[in-house]
């Protein structure tokens, strides 16, 4: 006899199975506002020098161009547009690559600043980065060390050729204690930025490069110093011949008769002295100063009266010792705008080292023999002077001097950096 087997009693247990599977509720997906989109160069405007908090959903789009991969950097990652560059503090490490290209929502994140390093802080990867691609890498920007924008150029990527570390047979840092190492990097005309790295990095224990080439990594800063970070030991291509110390303009070791860069932010540091005669208002006008933190200025316009001040400011440099050179030279960066009387370049074999120059010494006038002085070209890029032959007054006890002047009706700005004795 056949067994009949109700519908409904299928239609039970097909109910009892289906209920036996278990379904899970899926995790909620990360919406990440858009709000206004804004560049990085205009993001960095909005900081005023104090901690900024940013309470409305601001976007930022841009690639990265450095991450933590080499352990050069840690929970940290720089991104950079068209416009500029920025660095991103992280709350965790990971999750970002070079080559990502990214947006940053910027609501509740904090812009400020560490060492005038603008940077954003506390980015979650998770929740305010969308990720739009990968291997968009950008390419570093081409320059030279006295042309880097300590402003504007800061956090960019870029390649510097043609430069040499200062200080050979090192380590780039402290593997053994975790320290960071500082080594100076220098180009031919005697220029040098501080290459700083982490003790925590896979190279950290590589001797330095010996030799003059082309280095790619990220431009810093720390107060007025100009800093660079490697991201990538592969991209220190450093094999050829060092500068020549007669011709390069700067030397092959570093170990300079003479050497100002006012990079410490003081005009008379060193041995170093500065005199003026003019107008003593609130301002001794056309004294020389420091300006932008790491360079020699002097300029006798007051641009809030529009006023020139007639004057006369002399910057001196410590003696130096001559004997036993074959070759020396002098050389320095100058640049200058609006109209006035030349920069003039002076030395002597019978100063002091303490009295007003226009009151006692015997000087020369070398101003003609500087190869190269800048003219108004309407902006502010530093030129070399080009090696001026101090052959001729090969003497034990030298100064040279800059002499500035500005009368009541007008007179120049100029600038001055990177003033080098070499042999």
């Amino acid at each position: 006899m056949k067994k009949y087997i109700s519908p409904l009693l299928i239609t039970l247990f097909i109910g009892t199975l289906n209920s036996c599977n278990k379904t899970y509720d899926e995790p909620p997906v990360i919406e990440i506002p858009i709000g206004d989109v804004i560049s990085i160069s205009d993001l960095k405007d909005m900081f005023n020098g104090s901690p900024l908090t940013i309470n409305s959903d601001y976007s930022i789009y841009g690639n990265v161009t450095c991450e933590e991969t080499n352990g050069n950097f840690y929970k940290e990652a720089y991104m950079q547009d068209l416009s500029g560059a920025i660095k991103l503090k992280l709350d965790a490490s990971g999750g970002l690559y070079i080559g990502d290209s990214i947006r940053v929502n910027l609501n509740g994140v904090t812009m400020s600043e560490y060492g005038d390093l603008i940077q954003l802080e506390n980015i979650s990867v998770d929740e305010q980065i969308v990720k739009i691609a990968t291997d968009k890498f950008v390419s570093p920007y081409v320059t030279t060390i006295n042309q880097l924008n300590i402003e504007d150029d800061q956090s960019r990527l870029i390649q510097l050729d043609s430069v040499e570390f200062q200080t050979t047979g090192v380590t780039y840092a402290d593997a053994v204690n975790l320290a960071t190492g500082e080594r100076y990097l220098n180009d031919c005309d005697g220029n040098s930025i501080l290459v700083r790295t982490s003790g925590y990095a896979n190279f950290a224990d590589d001797t330095v490069a010996s030799g003059k080439g082309t280095i790619i990594g990220l431009f810093t800063r720390y107060g007025s110093t100009k800093q660079f970070i490697i991201r990538d030991i592969n991209e220190v291509n450093m094999n050829g011949d060092r500068c020549s110390g007669g011709s390069g303009g700067g030397g092959g070791t570093g170990n300079y008769i003479l050497n100002k860069d006012f990079n410490d932010g003081s005009i008379t540091s060193g041995g170093w002295g500065s005199f003026w005669t003019g107008t003593t208002t609130t301002e001794n006008w056309g004294e020389w100063e420091i300006y932008g933190g790491d360079v020699a200025s002097a300029s006798n316009f007051d641009i809030n009266t529009f006023t020139n001040f007639a004057c006369e400011s002399w910057l001196v440099s410590p003696s130096f010792d001559l004997t036993g050179t074959s070759s020396p030279y002098l050389v320095f960066d100058n640049v200058t705008r609006y109209n006035g009387p030349g920069l003039e370049l002076y030395i002597s074999s019978d100063y002091d080292g303490l009295s007003n120059p226009s009151q006692q010494g015997t000087w020369m006038d070398i101003s003609s023999y500087v190869p190269n002085w800048d003219t108004d070209s309407g902006d502010w890029t530093f030129v070399s002077s080009g090696n001026i032959d101090l052959t001729p007054f090969i003497s034990s006890n030298l100064n040279v001097a800059f002499k500035y002047v500005g009368s009541n009706s007008d007179g120049a700005t100029w600038e001055i950096d990177n003033i080098i004795v070499n042999d």
